[in-house]
């Protein structure tokens, strides 16, 4: 699955698709592709995601966001290390779906995050300072 998931995210990352399509269909067919994920996909997955582009990695990080799912929020926080400070607001909208007690553990032992969103927080826009401000309040 991992294979068909790659490619299917990579069309998107480098093809001209109307934006609209993505966020209308392509996105609700990529978690659907990650819900057939098997361990050794997720294992794939974290071994090439910091090869991957940027775009790819957007996509990516948009399409995570099941609450329950460890692999999914194991790939979230191997992307907090990005120089794109919009993949790095993707992984930030979408770590706040993580409430379990075990995601918050994970998120809040990871520094990284908080000091990175400090260090974003006085140029971001409005909408990004919302969901900084908002995943703070809830971690």
């Amino acid at each position: 699955m991992f294979d068909e998931f790659d490619k299917y995210i990579f069309e998107f990352a480098v093809e001209d698709f109307a934006v609209d399509y993505w966020y209308d269909e392509g996105v609700d067919i990529a978690e659907n592709m990650l819900c057939e994920f098997e361990e050794n996909d997720w294992k794939m997955l974290l071994e090439v995601v910091s090869e991957r582009t940027v775009e790819w990695q957007k996509r990516l990080a948009y399409c995570m966001h099941d609450k329950s799912d460890l692999n999914q929020l194991r790939v979230l926080l191997s992307l907090v290390e990005t120089d794109d400070s919009e993949l790095f607001e993707i992984v930030v909208d979408s770590l706040r779906d993580f409430t379990s007690e075990e995601s918050l553990n994970l998120i809040q032992t990871d520094l990284r995050i908080i000091s990175k969103i400090e260090e974003l927080m006085p140029k971001a826009g409005d909408a990004t300072k919302r969901v900084f401000e908002e995943f703070l309040k809830n971690k």
